[in-house]
C-alpha cells in the first residue's frame, strides 16, 4: 500500500480555530492533510508525531499571523526545519506555502517566496491550486527520472503492531526497483527488506520484556507502546549509483522524548554491488579523512550568527563539532547527490538534540583524486577539476575562525 502524499500545516496555537477551516476544507478536497489537533491522539507523544509528519511532508502549508511572526516556539522550528528540507528541493518546486492569516511583516527567511493572501481573491482555491501543481510535478518529475535512468520504483508501506505492556507499533517505506537494463535490480529491495524486516523483528522482543509495574492497561494505548518507523526518502540516482536514505523515527514507551538517526544504503548499479562505508570509498582513507571533516567542520562552524538570530537557533558548539566528526564511525550515513557527497547527522552527533539531525555537503571536487576510480567513473564526475591547490585542506576564506582538522 502506497501512502497518499502528505499536506503538513504548521500554525501557532492561538490561531488554531482559524487553520481548522483550512484543515477540514482541504481534506474536503481530498488532501492527505496533517494537523497535530486532528490527527495527535490522546497519551501520543506530540513532539514524536509532528517531527515524523513534518518529515514526511511532501508540502508544508505555514500559517502567518500576529501570534506567529513575533513569537518563539515550536511553529518558529517547524519553518526552520521546513526550509531546511526545502533545500533539497528544485528551485521551481513548490513545497513551502505560506498564508498570510493577519497583516503582519513577512518573516525574513520567507521573502523569495510567493504568499497568499486572503485579499487576493479565493486564497482557499489559490493554495489547492498550488498543491495539486506540486503534485503533478511531483509525479511527472519521478516519471522523467525513472524514463531516463531506465529504472522504475513504486513505494509500498508495512505496518506491524502489538498491544502490550509495553506494545510495539512499526511502520516501514520499502521501494520496490525494476528494469529492463538492470536486470539484478531487485536485490536492492531484498536487501532494504531484509534490514527492515529484522528492525521489526527486534521490536517484537519487547513481548518477552513486559513491565506490568511500569505499565498497565489502564493506561491509553499511545502512552504504553514503543514505536519505531522507518521513513524512506525519494530515491536518488546519481548516474549509475543509487542511495536510498531512510529517516528513522522511534520512541519507547515512558521515554523522556523521541529520537531519530538515519540509515542510508547506496548501490552501483553495473556490476551491481553495495558501497559500503565512507571509508570503503577511498583508495587511501587516512587521507580522505581530514579533507572530509575540514570540509563538514566549516560547513557547521562557518559565521551564520545572522541566519541563527533571525531563526532563533543557537550557534553550534565548537568542541561538539569536532567531537561528533573525529572518526568514520561519524560518517557513516552519506547520500551521492548531484555535486557532493551529502553526510546525514543525527540529533545529539554535532548538535544539541534540540537543533535536530544535520547535513553537510562535500563537492565531488574536493575528492575526485581521493575516491576509486571505478567509482568516480560510475558518478560521472571524471570531468571535474582535481583536488584545490592548498590541499589537502581547502580555504578557510569566509570562516569565523580556523578549524583545525583531526590528524589522521
Amino acid at each position: 500500500m502506497q501512502d497518499a502524499p502528505l499536506i503538513f500545516l504548521s500554525y501557532s496555537s492561538p490561531d488554531r480555530d482559524r487553520v481548522f477551516a483550512w484543515h477540514d476544507w482541504l481534506s474536503g478536497k481530498g488532501f492527505d492533510t496533517w494537523m497535530d489537533k486532528r490527527r495527535i491522539k490522546g497519551g501520543q507523544n506530540w513532539d514524536f508525531e509532528i517531527k515524523r509528519a513534518l518529515q514526511k511532508a511532501a508540502i508544508v502549508i505555514v500559517f502567518l499571523s500576529a501570534n506567529s511572526v513575533d513569537r518563539r516556539g515550536y511553529a518558529q522550528r517547524e519553518i526552520r526545519s521546513a526550509l531546511d528540507h526545502s533545500r533539497d528541493k528544485l528551485i521551481d518546486d513548490i513545497y513551502l506555502i505560506p498564508v498570510m492569516l493577519d497583516e503582519v511583516p513577512i518573516p525574513p527567511e520567507l521573502e523569495s517566496i510567493h504568499i497568499i493572501r486572503p485579499a487576493d481573491g479565493d486564497a482557499f482555491e489559490l493554495v489547492a491550486d498550488a498543491i495539486t501543481a506540486q503534485l503533478e510535478r511531483l509525479g511527472a518529475e519521478i516519471a522523467r527520472i525513472q524514463g531516463e535512468s531506465e529504472l522504475r520504483w513504486s513505494m509500498t508501506t508495512h505496518r506491524d503492531s502489538w498491544d502490550g505492556l509495553p506494545g510495539y507499533e512499526t511502520s516501514f517505506e520499502l521501494p520496490y526497483f525494476q528494469s529492463e537494463v538492470y536486470p539484478q535490480i531487485n536485490e536492492i529491495t531484498q536487501r532494504l527488506k531484509g534490514w527492515l524486516v529484522g528492525q521489526t523483528m527486534q521490536q517484537r522482543l519487547v513481548k518477552f520484556e513486559q513491565s506490568p509495574a511500569v505499565h498497565n492497561f489502564g493506561q491509553s494505548r499511545f502512552f504504553r507502546k514503543n514505536t519505531w518507523d522507518a521513513s524512506c526518502g525519494e530515491p536518488k540516482l546519481k548516474e549509475r549509483v543509487l542511495t536510498v536514505a531512510y529517516t528513522v523515527w522511534w520512541y519507547y514507551a515512558g521515554a523522556a522524548h523521541p529520537n531519530s538517526c538515519f540509515r542510508t544504503f547506496s548501490f552501483m548499479l553495473d556490476p551491481l554491488i553495495e558501497l559500503g562505508s565512507a571509508a570503503s570509498l577511498f583508495v587511501d582513507a587516512s587521507k580522505a579523512l581530514p579533507v572530509i571533516q575540514h570540509s563538514v567542520r566549516a560547513h557547521f562552524l562557518s559565521n551564520k550568527t545572522d541566519e541563527n538570530e533571525r531563526s532563533g537557533c543557537n550557534e553550534f558548539s565548537r568542541e561538539w563539532v569536532i567531537r561528533g566528526t573525529e572518526g568514520w564511525e561519524d560518517f557513516q550515513n552519506f547520500v551521492f547527490s548531484e555535486s557532493g557527497i551529502e553526510f546525514l547527522f543525527p540529533p545529539y552527533a554535532i548538535a544539541s538534540y534540540a537543533e535536530g539531525p544535520q547535513t553537510a555537503l562535500v563537492p565531488y571536487g574536493s575528492l575526485t583524486k581521493l575516491l576509486h576510480p571505478h567509482i568516480v567513473s560510475a558518478l560521472g564526475v571524471e570531468y571535474l577539476d582535481y583536488l584545490p591547490p592548498d590541499w589537502p585542506f581547502p580555504s578557510d576564506e569566509g570562516q569565523s575562525e580556523p578549524v583545525e582538522p583531526a590528524k589522521a
